[in-house]
């Protein structure tokens, strides 16, 4: 039923205020008597004209007259009545005439009088109206209470105006707005008190014309100067949403009518339904709003599925970094998903769809041009009525360093199994040789040799993770002081010159003179040194040549080792600093190896204010360098 139809069925008492009175009314019964009257008067006074007419013509006829017809009792007796009861015919109709005159008198006032009072209820209706269009059109609660404000006001043209909201969850009423008498916006009524008390309690208008009098006032609003207000109910569908309530203040002699009260009331009941609405929505925004800035905190992807429509909404951090390669439709999804990966994937999301089963999976996901990235997505549908999947609201977590850390602990275990066990069997290899060949004293020394060779290669991969676990940590003490690198060099290279002497290489140091001292920990930057020039020596072939170079650049000290070795191939450099990583060439030449060397001295330098990085030709030969800030 639109807003209009309301009104129109709600105003016909007001606009037909005499529909329920008598169907005949006083004038109708003065013209029917007036009738009757006016007709037996004509009627009498005509059979009297007759009579006497005739009468007279008789009184000439000799005979009559001498037998005495015109002295006859009888007929003397008949034309008194008829006379008689003309004139009275004639007296009553003359009286209802002037009663007639006087009804419709009144009538004519009263007419005019309901006339009026149509006329201005019409102009109510229009008014109303005009106002509930304009209040349909807000949707946000505290506008449309606003104007829900003024136009109650103006329709009653009163001085003040409240509309007071029913709290459900603390059942009692919040003063929501208010114009005329400084209410306290958002203060608390209990339910009990005061006029929306009332009106709770009857569901029904409440008429006050002395408030100061008026024995339920509320504590709080009690001091006020309200004279007289009219408070009605805002009821949708049986609910109460709140209390509209319009008053006058001291000064005034207004009187709130019935008429005023029902008048409100269509009003109240059409602006409920808009207030329930408006509400509605506003606890949507909220809700939606509360969503959106979850999403965005979390370092997730969260994603809005509209399984209908084929369409994705995404929030978060990560999809500001990820925006451009996430799929917009189902198609775009499944072509991303890596074809090992994308079988498993579509089971478990029919699953979900068909049997409520939970949807959590990790897969690959690439970016369209090669490269994957390893997710962790959950995701719940949403269903309608009939209870098909319409939405799917989910999240997608980057699980690439997680997986890349897993790896790493089942390399770490591998290379633990296999580089712990090659020393200690060996060891053991060589133990029971020695046993086996006690006789020959110089085989003896070699067998213990070789042992003693894999137990100091076991013990330097324990430093090696030992170092690396306090590193990390930072856990290590370091004893910062001033070194000359040059010095610290050439005593590591007069260390390892025996295994170059071996390989007959070229092993050349070349220092700048005015080279100034860094500041650092003794023992951890000669480790670093050590690797990167045990590493050019191990991974040089025979006759190499090995230049170690140490100079200023800027404001740093540079250092460098460069080899004619096997070289490394583009594709590993970027990864050469990481754990337990080794190229994919020096396999082939070298299979003794931690792929802790040069993870170990990115940590050092780190911790040192330092660089390491790596220039190298696959084929051709590598060149490691060294960045140190001087000692101040």
């Amino acid at each position: 039923m639109t807003a209009f139809s309301k009104i129109s069925t709600s105003f016909k008492p007001l606009l037909f205020p005499g529909a329920k009175e008598s169907q005949n009314p006083p004038i109708l019964g003065l013209c029917r008597l007036y009738c009757v009257l006016a007709i037996c008067a004509a009627l009498l006074i005509s059979a009297c004209f007759y009579v006497n007419s005739w009468l007279w013509k008789e009184i000439t006829n000799a005979e009559v007259f001498r037998k005495g017809l015109y002295g006859s009792t009888q007929l003397s007796r008949f034309n008194f009545l008829l006379n008689w009861l003309g004139l009275l015919s004639l007296a009553g109709a003359i009286i209802y005439g002037f009663k007639i005159a006087r009804q419709a008198s009144i009538d004519a006032r009263r007419n005019a009088q309901l006339l009026q009072e149509t006329k201005q209820r019409t102009m109510e209706i229009a008014a109303l109206y005009a106002t509930l269009q304009d209040v349909s059109e807000k949707h946000e609660l505290r506008a449309l209470l606003q104007t829900m404000l003024e136009r109650a006001k103006s329709l009653l043209a009163a001085s003040g105006c409240a509309i007071f909201l029913f709290d459900r969850d603390h059942n009692d009423f919040e003063i929501a707005v208010e114009v005329g008498v400084g209410m306290p916006i958002g203060t608390h009524l209990p339910r009990s008190e005061g006029l929306g008390g009332r009106v709770a309690e009857t569901l029904a208008p409440v008429i006050v014309n002395d408030y100061q009098t008026w024995p339920y006032r509320s504590r709080v609003l009690g001091q006020l100067p309200i004279r007289a207000a009219v408070c009605v109910p805002m009821i949708r569908g049986g609910e109460l949403i709140g209390v509209l309530g319009v008053h006058e203040v001291g000064g005034t002699n207004r009187v709130f009518t019935d008429a005023d009260a029902q008048l409100l009331s269509i009003f109240a009941d059409n602006a409920a339904g808009a207030v329930h609405t408006a509400r509605l929505l506003e606890t949507i925004q909220h809700s939606e709003e509360r969503f959106r800035i979850a999403a965005q905190c979390a370092s997730d992807i969260v994603y809005d599925w509209d399984l209908v429509g084929d369409h994705v909404d995404y929030f978060g951090a990560l999809f500001q970094k990820s925006r451009a390669v996430l799929p917009k439709t189902r198609q775009e999804y499944w072509n991303l998903i890596h074809p090992d990966d994308r079988a498993r994937v579509e089971q478990a999301l029919h699953r979900h769809f068909e049997t409520g089963t939970p949807f959590s999976e990790e897969y690959r996901i690439g970016d369209g041009k090669g490269v994957y990235a390893n997710v962790a997505d959950r995701a719940t549908a949403i269903r309608n009525q009939k209870g098909n999947p319409i939405r799917l609201i989910g999240s997608v977590s980057d699980i690439t360093e997680r997986k890349h850390a897993e790896q790493m602990k089942s390399d770490f275990v591998s290379f633990v199994s296999h580089q712990l066990r090659t020393p200690l069997s060996g060891v053991k290899w060589m133990l029971e040789l020695a046993m086996e060949s006690i006789e020959s004293p110089e085989e003896l020394q070699s067998y213990l040799q070789d042992a003693r060779m894999s137990t100091d290669r076991l013990i330097g991969l324990v430093n090696d993770l030992l170092a690396i676990s306090r590193l990390e940590r930072g856990k290590l003490q370091l004893t910062f002081r001033d070194l000359d690198l040059a010095e610290l060099t050439q005593d590591i290279v007069n260390e390892i010159t025996p295994l170059s002497v071996e390989k007959e290489q070229t092993l050349l140091v070349e220092a700048a003179s005015d080279l100034p001292r860094v500041n650092g920990d003794a023992q951890l930057l000669r480790q670093a040194v050590l690797n990167l020039v045990s590493n050019a020596v191990k991974y040089t072939p025979l006759r190499g040549k090995i230049h170690i170079q140490i100079g200023r650049e800027a404001d740093r000290v540079l250092w460098s080792v460069k080899d004619t070795g096997i070289g490394i191939p583009r594709a590993d450099i970027p990864k050469l600093f990481s754990k337990f990583y080794r190229a994919a060439n020096v396999l082939a030449v070298e299979t003794e190896g931690t792929g802790l060397g040069l993870y170990l001295v990115r940590l050092i330098m780190d911790r040192l204010g330092g660089k390491v990085w790596c220039e190298s030709k696959e084929g051709v030969g590598s060149k490691f360098l060294l960045s140190l800030p001087p000692a101040v």
